[in-house]
């Protein structure tokens, strides 16, 4: 199922749109001001038994023209091709986090999972939440996906605060989910599905 690069939501001083190659000098400025910020919840690789070294390093750690080069490249495949959707959070024009929607499955799951980061600098101002209700939206009322989930760990209270606002329906702890700062972490898992959105999570904020 392809879809094409140009998805763009917006609700009032926030816009969600594909990074682009101009992003690329604000978005390492961005990872790499909040590397600490960051460090504790990114993904990371672990070790294969093709190597006997764990990759700490974080999947999308920023801090290198070839990190942002390889994101920006798989970003666009994967919205092409439908698979995912990587979405660069905005204001005012300006490059402040990202969200994605990855593991894409169509037929009789038609499910996927969202992720995001912002900068701490905009933390706490209601960016994120309102990025999540867009693309959550987007995803089952324009896209037609039956189920998104969130998977958090139970340390990351900041993110806990964003489903709590959204209130989306908690699923419980999923053990050793996901490799995360250089070892496999339990997450919590909540989700919502298209019989619960209701004519849209971004509503609530006028």
């Amino acid at each position: 199922m392809q879809q094409s690069n140009s998805v763009v939501l917006r609700h009032k001083d926030l816009e969600l749109s594909a990074i682009r190659l101009r992003d690329r000098k604000n978005y390492l400025k961005i990872r790499e001001l909040n590397r600490d910020w960051f460090l504790p919840w990114d993904a990371t690789l672990p070790k294969s038994r093709f190597s006997d070294e764990v990759l700490s390093k974080s999947i999308f750690d920023s801090a290198s023209n070839q990190a942002f080069f390889s994101l920006y490249f798989s970003a666009r495949k994967a919205n092409k091709s439908g698979s995912g959707l990587t979405l660069a959070m905005r204001t005012r024009g300006k490059q402040i986090g990202l969200i994605t929607a990855a593991n894409m499955v169509y037929g009789a799951a038609r499910s996927c999972q969202i992720g995001y980061w912002i900068d701490q600098r905009f933390a706490g101002r209601g960016y994120t939440p309102r990025a999540v209700a867009l693309l959550i939206d987007y995803l089952l009322l324009d896209r037609d996906f039956h189920r998104v989930e969130i998977a958090i760990r139970p340390e990351n209270q900041a993110s806990l605060r964003v489903v709590e606002k959204l209130e989306l329906r908690s699923e419980g702890l999923r053990p050793r989910f996901l490799h995360i700062a250089g070892d496999w972490q339990d997450h919590e898992i909540f989700a919502i599905d298209s019989s619960e959105i209701g004519v849209g999570l971004i509503s609530r904020w006028g």
